[in-house]
């Protein structure tokens, strides 16, 4: 990852630890009385819906401004519905679009473009204390399972054959599909009423890599550079309904 990732990762881990501090109960009499088997109804009270948020992811604006040129351009536009149940449990849809090019130095060129969707779960991790007040942030793990369909292409692509000799250029474009799983962490603060900034670290698995030798994506929608294991980063803006 960037070294504007790690901090924005670290800059996380410091904002959410003043936040669990602060939903911890304040030292007076009236929070002193209440008895355990009080705090334990509140907490199991909680309705099961909690509503949804709708989210869109802003950090790959943010990249590409910065690495694309005129060798390279990534494009990806994503977002997400995530229901919140008893404010531990948040199913989510995540689904978007994107490209890319990329022009090799021999003129070979690289083109990929399509529709991506992942299905998957956040746990809530950050639990308020016995007493305390309960906050609108969320400190998430989870899981998502991808799927990517697009077109694959290559233009100019020369093959050299070492044995009889001479080279040959081949121009290819086929439909692909890959699957692959993530491992997600991240946060998630109200900084104004029902309005959310989120961000969250991403660790990518490819589950149908191209066979040893073969031509692969150098690019998929959803995932990123077309390596078995890859990370990723999502910054997003949403709203609570």
């Amino acid at each position: 990852m960037s070294k504007t990732f790690k901090y924005i990762l670290l800059s996380s881990v410091i904002l959410f630890a003043g936040l669990a501090q602060a939903q911890q109960p304040q030292n007076n009499s009236l929070a002193n009385t209440k008895t355990t088997s009080q705090s334990k109804k509140d907490t199991t009270t909680v309705p099961v819906w909690q509503g949804i948020n709708i989210e869109i992811d802003i950090e790959p604006f943010i990249e590409n401004a910065f690495t694309n040129n005129t060798n390279r351009t990534v494009y990806s536009y994503q977002g997400n519905v995530q229901a919140n149940l008893k404010n531990s449990y948040l199913p989510v849809i995540e689904f978007g679009m994107g490209g890319a090019t990329r022009n090799l130095t021999n003129n070979t060129s690289f083109r990929s473009e399509g529709m991506f969707g992942k299905l998957g779960v956040d746990f809530n991790l950050l639990k308020p204390k016995p007493g305390a007040k309960i906050k609108n942030n969320y400190f998430l793990a989870g899981a998502r399972i991808g799927m990517s369909q697009f077109n694959y292409t290559i233009d100019n692509l020369i093959i050299e054959d070492n044995y009889w000799g001479g080279t040959e250029i081949i121009n290819y474009s086929i439909p692909t599909t890959k699957f692959w799983f993530e491992i997600v962490a991240g946060v998630r603060v109200e900084f104004f009423k029902n309005l959310y900034l989120g961000w969250n670290v991403r660790n990518k698995h490819l589950l149908n890599n191209g066979k040893y030798g073969a031509v692969t994506p150098w690019y998929i929608p959803g995932y990123g550079r077309g390596e078995t294991s890859a990370w990723g980063f999502s910054y997003t803006v949403g709203y609570h309904f």
